[in-house]
């Protein structure tokens, strides 16, 4: 049994159909039962609460030979995914995958970056057998600025720096991966796509295929911080975000690597796949 959290996510939602593709027995750990139920239908075992509550990490781990685990990134998240390795280890978990960040770090500029960094050290100090995912960027994040898109923009505040942004899909495939095969124990893989691009080549992707102007506005921090606090989000996700296109503007997130390729046996989806296949999302015509 493979349990995975996170599951009704960008990269979970992926994973869980690759691996019923791959006839692999999987159990979900969600809040939303029935959102879950509508998503996967009864292929799969649902187990109905959060990785706050310690009895429905226990009955999700029951049975279970290998963990994927996956959350949101908010302040003190640390605390949230650490009693589920410390559970999956007193479980006899066989292997533990978890999704961390390229670029996690003791001294990360990014608050998730660093507590990022704490849970990977935590999970190698464990017995458990670990992989640890390092992905940069998701390509699936340009999906926060569909409305923009269709008006014509795109805005960030990450200068004319490289990204090498990848599709969560991509991400997801790899863990399913290692999931089944029980692969890369002991290794930390850093995901990339299979090229760096900048914010201006976005907008220069999604004008190809809308078939409308599409321009990349590098808007000034300060004005991104007005807006993004406008918005609603809080202000460390604020801080976050804009020391995130800092890194992109700096040319830190540009490194491309093989591993995408080495582990699935071909490339990462490209910049204009991605596009091509969320067209619906950026368009009032699918």
């Amino acid at each position: 049994m493979i349990l995975v959290t996170g599951a009704t996510g960008n990269i979970g939602s992926h994973l869980v159909a690759t691996l019923l593709d791959q006839d692999a027995p999987v159990r979900v750990l969600v809040r939303d039962a029935n959102k879950a139920r509508a998503a996967f239908g009864d292929s799969v075992d649902i187990v109905s609460g959060d990785l706050r509550d310690a009895s429905s990490v226990s009955a999700a781990l029951t049975g279970a030979e290998r963990v994927f685990l996956n959350s949101p990134s908010p302040e003190g998240f640390f605390d949230l995914q650490r009693p589920l390795i410390d559970a999956a280890e007193a479980a006899g978990v066989e292997q533990l995958v978890r999704l961390s960040v390229l670029g996690a770090a003791p001294d990360a500029t990014t608050s998730f970056g660093r507590g990022h960094f704490s849970l990977d050290e935590h999970l190698k100090a464990s017995a458990l057998s670990w992989t640890i995912l390092q992905p940069n960027g998701f390509m699936q994040n340009l999906l926060s600025s569909a409305e923009t898109i269709k008006a014509g923009a795109i805005y960030a505040s990450a200068g004319d720096g490289h990204v090498s942004m990848i599709d969560a899909r991509d991400i997801a495939e790899v863990a399913a991966a290692v999931l089944t095969t029980g692969g890369h124990t002991g290794e930390s893989l850093v995901l990339t796509g299979g090229e760096a691009f900048t914010y201006g080549d976005a907008a220069a992707a999604f004008a190809a295929e809308l078939g409308h102007d599409v321009h990349y506005v590098d808007t000034p921090p300060e004005v991104t911080r007005k807006n993004l606090l406008g918005f609603g989000l809080p202000a460390g996700q604020v801080e976050d975000i804009l020391a995130l296109f800092e890194i992109f503007r700096a040319g830190y997130a540009s490194t491309v690597t093989p591993t995408v390729a080495n582990v699935l046996g071909r490339a990462p989806r490209s910049l204009a796949t991605f596009v091509h296949d969320y067209r619906g999302a950026f368009t009032d015509h699918a």
